[in-house]
């Protein structure tokens, strides 16, 4: 039992790790695109809201004496000592695919493996020189891959569901995470809220999260951040949002469970039941009225309680 429980641990945690080594990368595109923006707007050499957002501005500055963009990039990329970075979460998946090898396919843990030592020929200085595009652009394509190469090639066991269950769990707390990085980047005034770099910083985040075709597909208005927020919030058929997450993470969790009835048998399920309802039953316009950082910021240690109870639950840990 011992032995299942951290088989299933490194699942959860690989389908996490490489979800988060996405949303990072997505995070920092966000906010190196804003940057990159006329000054007059906000000031761009400020680096504190994506790290404020992914929740690392008082461990960074631990180590750190100025959140400036390399300071802040090296840290969530390369830094080894951040137990979050891009390079330390490709790491721990690939150790954890290795303690797993009979569970995944031959196919997924190729790309993991080929993923790690191609990340390891990177440095701060070579992501500068070919752009830090290029570099965001590499690190996603390769999530896109293990995602495709694992959902064709993997047989859909118990272990199969830990692994998504992880992977929805993470993708609907970077995505609530990459939403909140685009409201931390202050704009000068209220009346630059709409202007062509705002509008500029929301198509960004749509690009970045391959929620542009989409975007477009549904609304035929120009973009708009209340518009956003409702396809990267409400929309359930789009894979990136907050309800698609937490009906995908409900259903491997009662697949792992046995459970088909409405009544849940864990307190895991409990609380992805609850959270998934609470989207089900809410709308774009409450969301704004109640505050739309408020409410990512509620639904992330949502998220954080999820991940503890399944420890508790699963895993053999009460930490």
């Amino acid at each position: 039992m011992g032995m299942l429980s951290r088989i299933a641990e490194s699942l959860f945690w690989l389908g996490r790790l490489m979800e988060r080594a996405q949303g990072i990368s997505i995070s920092l595109q966000v906010q190196h695109s804003a940057s990159l923006e006329a000054s007059e707007y906000f000031d761009n050499s400020n680096w504190e809201p994506i790290l404020n957002a992914v929740g690392q501005l008082s461990s960074f500055y631990r180590t750190h004496p100025k959140a400036n963009p390399d300071s802040v990039m090296d840290y969530l990329i390369f830094d080894i000592s951040n137990p979050n970075s891009i390079k330390s979460c490709i790491s721990k998946a690939r150790e954890n695919a290795r303690g797993v090898r009979d569970m995944i396919s031959r196919e997924s843990w190729e790309i993991i493996n080929v993923f790690y030592h191609e990340f390891n020929n990177y440095n701060m200085d070579l992501v500068m020189k070919e752009g830090p595009d290029e570099f965001f652009h590499f690190i996603r394509n390769k999530g896109y891959s293990f995602d495709g190469v694992s959902e064709i090639t993997l047989f859909r066991g118990t272990g199969y569901h830990f692994m998504q269950v992880g992977k929805y769990i993470e993708r609907a707390d970077q995505i609530a995470r990459i939403l909140d990085v685009k409201y931390h980047i202050p704009l000068k005034s209220v009346s630059d809220v709409g202007n062509p770099v705002d509008i500029y910083q929301w198509r960004t985040l749509l690009d970045s999260t391959g929620s542009y075709e989409a975007y477009v597909k549904y609304f035929t208005t120009k973009i708009t951040s209340i518009k956003v927020a409702d396809l990267l919030i409400f929309n359930r058929h789009l894979p990136r949002s907050l309800i698609f997450c937490m009906d995908e993470a409900m259903k491997s969790l009662k697949e792992i469970t046995h459970q088909k009835e409405v009544f849940a048998s864990t307190a895991s399920e409990q609380k992805i039941g609850k959270l998934y309802y609470q989207l089900n039953y809410a709308n774009i316009e409450e969301v704004f009225f109640f505050g739309l950082h408020e409410y990512l910021t509620n639904f992330i240690n949502d998220l954080i309680s999820i991940g503890t109870q399944m420890n508790s639950d699963f895993f053999g840990s009460r930490g």
